[in-house]
């Protein structure tokens, strides 16, 4: 676990260890309205990115100049060879990091049940994977091949019913289970970069158009996607007063359907804009484009709870 992780769970399980300490008188189940906030670290899982890329090869891409192949083919292809078209899936998993996790709840209790509606952001700093294929003979084509994902963001807004254990600890101290059901509304910066070798020779024996020696291929997109989730919630809670209570809540949570974002045009396309051909030819009309689809965005998640009854 990382620096930022211990420095996070430090002052929880220093609650962990003062929550008995304290002597208050006990009290019955609460009923009422209740309002709650948590502040803690969430821990995903590692996220499968795929790229679906609707393009066209080198060779067909009507903005550069015209080339002879070793074969004597001549390049770029006619038009009618060229139309845009789904190429082979690129998977890529991203270690997301350990991040922050914060919400507010308002609930309302009832002898052992409670029902609560409940907000929460957790933010994750995302990581920068090369793209490197041991044996793919496309590898000597490009000095850089890399996707990134950052700055993850889901704001999530659930239904949660939970099942209070009283008195079975002690009259203060009380567990609890829950389950609930909601929806999360997931952002990420998504950034790839592909750039070709300067080397013209190198291009020529691969059967590539040597006037793409040093052009880059770039994405640089804002990604979101709205999901219906799910998650499972324990937690143990310590009465301080009939009105005011702390505890830590332990969650996992995670989406019924995968991450989708589509048609997505690159920044910069071998040097230039996203279509099969420049302004004023019919490849112009002929978009270039790529889709995101990513997998398992579940999470662990600890936090520490506050929570302040307003009717007993």
């Amino acid at each position: 676990m990382n620096k930022m992780a211990r420095r996070s769970i430090t002052p929880i399980f220093m609650m962990v260890i003062l929550l008995p300490i304290a002597d208050v008188e006990a009290s019955d189940a609460r009923r009422g309205f209740y309002f709650g906030a948590d502040v803690g670290i969430s821990v995903p899982n590692d996220l499968e990115s795929t790229r679906t890329n609707n393009g066209i090869g080198t060779n067909c891409d009507q903005w550069l100049e015209g080339d002879t192949l070793n074969d004597g083919t001549m390049v770029p292809l006619p038009l009618e060879q060229c139309s845009p078209s789904a190429l082979p899936k690129r998977a890529t998993k991203f270690d997301l990091g350990t991040g922050l996790l914060a919400g507010v709840n308002l609930g309302y209790a009832f002898h052992d049940f409670r029902l609560e509606a409940e907000y929460f952001r957790r933010e994750q700093s995302g990581e920068r994977s090369a793209l490197n294929v041991p044996g793919d003979p496309k590898q000597a084509e490009f000095v850089e091949r890399s996707e990134k994902i950052s700055d993850f963001r889901a704001d999530n807004f659930f239904a949660n019913v939970y099942y209070d254990f009283h008195h079975v600890l002690s009259p203060n101290l009380t567990p609890y289970v829950g389950v609930g059901l909601g929806v999360m509304h997931v952002q990420m910066d998504y950034s790839g970069a592909s750039i070709r070798t300067n080397n013209r020779d190198t291009l020529q024996a691969l059967g590539r158009n040597r006037h793409a020696a040093g052009l880059a291929t770039l994405a640089d997109e804002v990604l979101s996607d709205t999901l219906f989730g799910y998650q499972w919630i324990a937690g143990l809670d310590y009465a301080w007063s009939e009105r005011f209570s702390t505890g830590l809540k332990f969650r996992y949570g995670d989406t019924f359907s995968d991450f989708e974002d589509g048609n997505n045009a690159w920044k910069t396309l071998r040097g230039h804009a996203s279509t099969v051909g420049p302004p004023g030819t019919p490849g112009a009309a002929l978009p270039i484009r790529y889709d995101i689809e990513a997998k398992d965005l579940s999470f662990f998640g600890i936090s520490l709870n506050f929570k302040y009854f307003f009717d007993m």
